[in-house]
């Protein structure tokens, strides 16, 4: 991993951690692994399967586009109501965009409050906003205004 930062000096629930991965076909377990960890540790368990899901599904498209020897990178992080992931390719070629008929990307509609696709210095990120399904132990239940 690339760098983990702890919560927010507000007190607000803020992880965040970048992991830099192969692209290649080991690359999706890589995912799932790092984001297990990560969750697990930052308190957000029930969101390990959910995470883990949507990370496979974007590494394995960002795999797909990447040339031999790239690397792929993941930065996972964490806000009061969401968990977000995104992964960096740096392939030329442009991912597929919100409402492509892929079976995967129908996969992360449905189970994503929101996903998109940004040009990115190194070539293409893919983000996904997952909903929080609970707070880690101690954090303050986010109100109307947060």
């Amino acid at each position: 991993m690339s760098g983990v930062a702890g919560p927010a000096e507000s007190g607000a629930p803020a992880w965040s951690a970048r992991a830099l991965l192969p692209a290649d076909h080991r690359a999706p377990r890589a995912a799932r692994r790092v984001v297990s960890t990560l969750l697990l540790a930052w308190g957000y368990g029930s969101q390990v399967e959910l995470v883990e899901l949507v990370a496979s599904e974007l590494v394995s498209n960002a795999v797909r586009r990447a040339g031999p020897g790239e690397m792929l990178e993941l930065d996972l992080w964490t806000d009061p109501r969401l968990v977000w992931l995104s992964v960096t390719d740096g392939s030329s070629e442009p991912p597929p965009a919100p409402g492509t008929p892929d079976r995967s990307l129908r996969l992360i509609e449905r189970v994503c409050e929101d996903w998109g696709v940004e040009e990115s210095v190194l070539g293409h990120r893919v983000w996904a906003a997952i909903p929080a399904l609970d707070l880690p132990a101690g954090e303050p239940t986010p109100g109307p205004d947060t």
